[in-house]
């Protein structure tokens, strides 16, 4: 039996649920996973049980894209350090200095090969990002607002107020009497 080995970089697979989907939908036609973190998946399979073209479909079918181009590349990874460093840093050293020390790339270049990418900035994205983490935080219930505003980098709460405002349409203190989630997953920003 003769297989092959192959790595696919994969636009739009930002989180754990998305390295869960692409392994099951792929093991349950009989490719073997040999490698998948956000991003990219390494598989092995036989091309004689298995056209290389089932297994584009199963990516397409699960809204994710293979990615060729080192720009595009370079901006998904871009978008998971920035979901990274929003959801797991105490948010200490700046975003731009802390995505040129995980992608070893001027922020310049990063800038402008996420925008060229996705027709938003960095900031921008981070920002929406933010108000989804903030969601979060206010529907779990566990931090004051104080405490949310100071966990997603904010110097003060009025300014995390303010900008929740903005973009949400509604103070925070209305979301959390909302009672219900009002999130878009981090795959759709």
């Amino acid at each position: 039996m003769e297989t092959i080995t192959q790595e696919f970089k994969i636009k739009g697979m930002i989180c754990s649920r998305c390295l869960k989907v692409l392994n099951t939908e792929l093991k349950a036609t009989g490719v073997e996973v040999v490698e998948i973190q956000l991003g990219k998946i390494v598989i092995r399979y036989d091309p004689a049980k298995i056209d290389k073209s089932l297994i584009k479909r199963i990516i397409q079918e699960n809204e994710f894209e293979i990615i060729w181009d080192k720009e595009s590349i370079l901006a998904e990874q871009t978008k998971r350090w920035v979901i990274n460093y929003l959801w797991s840093t105490e948010q200490e050293e700046k975003l731009s200095d802390y995505l040129i020390n995980k992608l070893n790339t001027n922020y310049d270049s990063l800038s402008r090969t996420f925008s060229k990418t996705f027709g938003k900035t960095i900031e921008r994205y981070s920002i929406l990002l933010k108000m989804e983490r903030t969601k979060e935080l206010i529907e779990n219930g566990e931090l004051s607002f104080s405490e949310i505003a100071y966990a997603m980098g904010y110097q003060n709460p009025s300014a995390l107020s303010r900008q929740f405002k903005t973009e949400t349409g509604m103070t925070m203190k209305e979301y959390k009497k909302l009672g219900v989630s009002r999130r878009i997953p981090i795959d759709k920003i």
